[in-house]
């Protein structure tokens, strides 16, 4: 490269054609350009958050990142910051085929998105930004996506739940160390990641559990919480964002972490977001910290400027979907106050002025295409969502039960439409009653009806060979059947309803519309549970006969704690329950969890008693949780996904414990569980073949015994 500068008027006339834009296009023939100092010496500017692309099109894709200056002098007077990015052919910038400046504003928290497009499909890029005489300090690398109709493999990795103070990011160092070492064939074009990329609550760490490491206090946030006598001391501080810059500041700190930071410069992420990037259990605009929580609309929009600034994503740029106009756009600016939500309509949002533009300044459900291969379906599954049927007032009503009682969520869950539209006027529960909450309301919901008219529109008009649903909340059925335990005299539950089980009634649709239309080879993506499992999304669990229409592959946490040790805190003081999440085995903790939600209570319950696989087979209910073949349920890593023309092959990945860190070699791996799926269409229904394992496998399953 020439070592010729910009000078300043140079940099602003370069700056001119693009300013509040940050549309870039490459040009049609490389060209080397100068390396531009435009206002300052080396060392007045740093990228604290590294740099990033997102949703690879076949001629354009997002880069971003995050400037700081290091003296305020270094930076405009208003305090924005001049950069520019270049994009590369090669790793050493002697094929630059683009070079365009643009402002980190301090408005954005001087973040920057450039859509680069111009670019050659199915390409491997390089691309760095400068300000002044500063650069990233290691370019990023993405690639575009193949041409509509052509027929290639696919291969990318599936990640979700990464909780900073809960666990270190070993296993994104192991995907991204791994993938260094693969032939060119064998590496991942992308990485999705499904949600609770930040967690909104420090101090989020078990009662019994030291943190990884801690995030300070937080600009504004809650007051914080002083133990009561029960609490550890890390507790003290911890805290819930309310604005924006408390959400800033949880970004900006998740992004300092080096195994992070190589991974999203290695990779094109493509994302849909979960809870706690706003509040846990969120739905539209509501808190949920205490109690049934109340309006946050402020914290909503707050949330979604930051998830916008932070999280690159091709949204207001994407283009049709086969004819289908795009729902997705970039944030807008609202200013709200934390109003009454108002009544809901038909479809269950709610009509309060605050809560509708909150929930409408930033729309993110899109689809992805990667050649003739892959159409993906990501939706939002908490900005229309209605709120939880297992209210406070319920939850006290049903204090008997273990878990929610399936018969109670789909009736409340059903609203005015229960019963063919003749709901009860109360609702029953070990011989108790109380009116029926839900029985003038509309049927719950977790996409709202716009998206989910656009959704099922996307699904039929999909003609590539598999289609993915990136789908935050898991809807794999998971159960305990209670019923089955002689004289309890309790009702099979829920695992949870936060996710789609608390959705049942528009989970159903959903999956019945799938066989109903004959659109094979839908494959659920999902997150959330902290958990790794498998299986298949029956139309109607509880029919005679199950018929499926889609697998799901469901992924563990990057770092958050696994669902086996949040099961195995919750009942440590219920001898008999406890019994059905952990197997003491001669003194030995096993995750009988796997078993017990695979194959029944009473499977689970007699393995602490016998090894007989006679007596397991005996009292195993192929039932128990209906289409759910397989679980993981104690460890943390990622997803391997490859869709080919003759079928897909998962690949999960588990690294175990992540409190301590792994280091530049990355997380060492545990087991690797691998599944296989031959495509099927014509109404058909899907089979799915293993696992087969590398490494230990977890309980109840051995080499070569599938369990599931």
């Amino acid at each position: 490269m020439s070592g010729v500068s910009f000078n300043r008027r140079e940099f602003l006339k370069l700056f001119a054609a693009t300013a509040g834009c940050f549309v870039a296009t490459a040009a049609a023939t490389p060209f080397v350009p100068s390396l531009g100092t435009a206002r300052a010496a080396p060392g007045a500017f740093h990228f604290p958050q590294g740099l990033a692309s997102a949703d690879p099109q076949p001629d354009a894709v997002m880069l971003w990142t995050r400037v700081e200056a290091l003296a305020p002098e270094a930076a405009l007077p208003n305090g924005d910051v001049d950069l520019y990015v270049q994009v590369s052919a090669n790793t050493d910038f002697t094929r630059v085929v683009l070079q365009q400046a643009v402002r980190a504003t301090r408005d954005a928290d001087h973040t920057v998105r450039v859509f680069v497009r111009g670019l050659v499909p199915d390409t491997t890029y390089y691309y760095r930004f400068y300000a002044g005489g500063d650069s990233s300090a290691e370019p990023g690398r993405t690639r575009t996506a193949p041409r509509p109709g052509t027929k290639r493999d696919v291969r990318f990795a599936t990640v979700s739940c990464q909780n900073y103070e809960q666990g270190y990011y070993g296993a994104l160092r192991r995907l991204v160390n791994d993938d260094i070492a693969a032939a060119p064939g064998e590496q991942i074009d992308f990485v999705l990641h499904l949600g609770d990329f930040i967690y909104e609550r420090t101090g989020d760490v078990p009662e019994d559990e030291r943190p990884a490491r801690l995030i300070g206090p937080l600009p504004d946030g809650t007051e914080p919480w002083v133990p009561d006598g029960t609490r550890p001391w890390w507790q003290k501080g911890g805290q819930a964002a309310v604005s924006l810059a408390d959400y800033r500041a949880l970004y900006k700190t998740y992004l300092t972490d080096p195994d992070l930071q190589a991974a999203r410069a290695r990779f094109p992420f493509v994302h849909t977001w979960d809870d706690h990037e706003f509040t846990n259990d969120a739905w539209q605009s509501h808190d949920t910290y205490f109690g049934d929580g109340e309006p946050a609309a402020k914290r909503k929009v707050a949330a979604n400027k930051a998830w916008f600034e932070f999280i690159p994503a091709v949204l207001s740029q994407a283009p049709k979907f086969n004819g289908i106009e795009r729902a997705a756009h970039d944030f807008r600016h609202a200013r709200v106050e934390n109003g009454e939500l108002g009544e809901p309509d038909d479809n269950y949002l709610y009509q309060g002025t605050d809560n509708l533009k909150a929930i409408s300044s930033l729309t993110i459900y899109r689809t992805l295409r990667w050649g003739a291969m892959l159409d993906m379906v990501i939706t939002d599954l908490r900005s229309y969502r209605s709120p939880p049927v297992i209210t406070k007032e319920v939850k006290a009503f049903i204090a008997g039960a273990p878990v929610p009682p399936v018969r109670l969520v789909k009736l409340l869950d059903a609203g005015r439409t229960a019963n063919d539209g003749n709901p009860p006027e109360t609702i029953s529960y070990g011989g108790k009653e109380m009116p029926n909450p839900r029985a003038n309301a509309p049927r719950g919901t977790q996409m709202g009806l716009p998206q989910k008219e656009w959704f099922k529109a996307a699904m039929k008009a999909s003609t590539a060979k598999w289609r993915v649903w990136a789908n935050s909340a898991p809807a794999l059925q998971m159960r305990l059947d209670f019923s089955r335990i002689p004289f309890a005299g309790l009702e099979d539950g829920y695992v949870g309803t936060d996710a789609w089980q608390g959705y049942p009634g528009e989970l159903a649709e959903l999956i019945s519309f799938l066989k109903e239309e004959k659109i094979g080879n839908v494959v659920s993506m999902a997150g959330d549970y902290h958990a790794f499992a498998a299986g298949r999304l029956p139309v109607d669990p509880d029919a005679e006969n199950l018929s499926f229409a889609a697998v799901e592959i469901m992924t563990a946490g990057i770092s958050s704690g696994s669902m086996y040790s949040g099961a195995a805190r919750a009942t440590r003081n219920s001898g008999f329950f406890h019994r059905a999440v952990v197997l003491d085995d001669a003194g030995t903790k096993r995750e009988n969890w796997n078993n017990t939600l695979v194959n029944g209570l009473r499977a689970g319950i007699l393995a602490n008693y016998s090894a007989s696989e006679y007596i397991h087979n005996m009292f195993r209910n192929e039932r128990a949780s209906p289409g759910l073949d397989y679980m993981d349920a104690d460890g943390h890593g990622y997803t391997l996904v490859t869709l080919t023309e003759t079928g897909m092959k998962v690949e999960q990945v588990n690294v175990g414990d992540v409190t301590k860190d792994a280091g530049p070699e990355g997380a060492a791996v545990l087991r690797r569980a691998r599944f296989a799926v031959k495509p099927w269409d014509d109404g058909n229904e899907p089979a799915l073949e293993g696992p087969d394992f590398e490494g230990l496998p977890p309980y109840p399953w051995t080499t070569g015994n599938h369990e599931a």
